[in-house]
């Protein structure tokens, strides 16, 4: 949990500085006076990004120089102090007053979850977005995933320069011997990343089913799959061979034997090593396919970085019919499956919820009530309306007036 913070110079936050406790603490007051910033600066503690900018520099007041974050975390009777500073041209990040080499390097210890309005997309949003919320928590699961993903995005953007120098020139540095070599790494590396994702969709998929049914009281019921490009059957014009049965099933039987997170460099799981021979084949088949078509277009066509989660109601995606209550209804399930995930191997998160009562009605506020008591995660709200919560805070914060 975090028992202090000090924020300055963020967005319209200035000099703030409060200790929390356990439980649940309100943050209140009128629109535009920094609660949001609040659960942002957390966020920020804890994972090491914001879920509202993309560059720090954004977050800087707009006649501000800099801004200075500084948290002190409690665990287990250990105390984690953090600070961030970022400038115009320069970010400083220390924990425990030791330098560290990124901002990004805070993630993994101290979890948060944020639960937002804008979590509506993660079911009517593009698959990107589902894909960034799937390897965030997968990241939860083991360190190495995020090792893994990040030699995956790196060996993807330098094939893609190559694929691009090739379109552009009839030919790229290095030619096809370095082509050969980028794109046997993209293949072990992405069916890493694929063994990793199916086993961590195995594991969710009924969790979040559970969760939605609990908010929607019953009245219906979605299920979720991971959708692989190389789990499908292939678009007629994406110039690839098919993959027949046979590899079909052998594939099917490597996601059943819940191929597992990745627990080191070579593979291996907890539970021994692990097999991963036929996601392998089936992604350097499917590529061979693709080549032709990849030189043309110059960019990779097919791998981790294409694929999605998909959400259903009945037979038809939620992303296309799913009411905005149900949307609604399945995002914060999915919120919650976070959570899950984050306590299992991490410890329990730290919960942000950013004024999500309004969007809700009458029984799902209860429901949800429900379940950040079960859970007895150290929560923080901001809402403009104290009114609005279906519980007793345990703390409150009133920011009195608009800056």
């Amino acid at each position: 949990m975090i028992s202090k913070i000090y924020i300055d110079g963020l967005r319209s936050l200035s000099l703030f500085e409060h200790d929390f406790g356990p439980g649940i603490t309100v943050v209140h007051g009128p629109n535009g006076c920094g609660k949001t910033s609040i659960l942002e600066s957390v966020h920020l503690l804890a994972q090491g990004f914001s879920f509202r900018a993309h560059d720090l520099k954004e977050m800087i007041s707009w006649n501000g120089s800099e801004l200075i974050v500084r948290g002190t975390f409690e665990d287990a009777g250990r105390t984690t102090s953090r600070a961030v500073r970022v400038g115009k041209r320069s970010c400083d990040v220390r924990e425990n007053g030791e330098s560290l080499k990124s901002v990004s390097s805070l993630f993994g210890n101290m979890p948060a979850v944020i639960m937002q309005p804008s979590d509506i997309e993660l079911l009517r949003g593009a698959p990107e977005v589902r894909r960034r919320w799937l390897d965030e928590i997968l990241c939860f699961r083991s360190q190495a995933n995020a090792s893994v993903l990040k030699r995956y995005r790196r060996v993807l953007q330098q094939r893609n320069q190559w694929l691009r120098q090739y379109k552009r020139e009839g030919g790229a540095t290095g030619g096809e011997e370095l082509f050969a070599v980028l794109t046997e790494q993209l293949v072990d590396l992405g069916a890493k990343l694929w063994a990793a994702r199916l086993s961590l969709s195995k594991e969710i998929s009924p969790v979040i089913t559970g969760y939605y049914r609990r908010l929607s009281g019953g009245v219906d019921e979605i299920t979720c799959a991971y959708k692989s490009s190389i789990l499908k059957e292939l678009d007629a014009l994406d110039g690839a061979e098919f993959l027949d049965d046979q590899e079909l099933d052998k594939v099917s039987m490597v996601a059943d034997k819940s191929v597992a997170y990745i627990a080191s460099d070579s593979g291996e799981s907890d539970d021994g090593s692990v097999d991963e021979n036929a996601l392998r084949e089936a992604y350097r088949r499917k590529l061979s396919g693709l080549e032709f078509a990849e030189k043309i277009q110059g960019i990779t066509l097919s791998g981790p970085h294409k694929d999605d989660l998909g959400i259903c109601i009945g037979a038809s995606e939620m992303r296309s019919c799913g009411s905005q209550g149900q949307c609604r209804c399945s995002a914060v399930a999915m919120r919650f499956a976070a959570v899950d995930v984050a306590t299992r191997y991490l410890n329990k998160p730290i919960l942000l919820l950013d004024d999500i009562f309004a969007e809700l009605d009458v029984k799902r506020r209860d429901a949800v009530a429900s379940l950040i008591r079960e859970k007895a995660c150290q929560v923080i709200i901001a809402t403009p309306q104290l009114e609005e919560l279906p519980f007793r805070a345990d703390a409150e914060i009133q920011i009195g007036h608009k800056v």
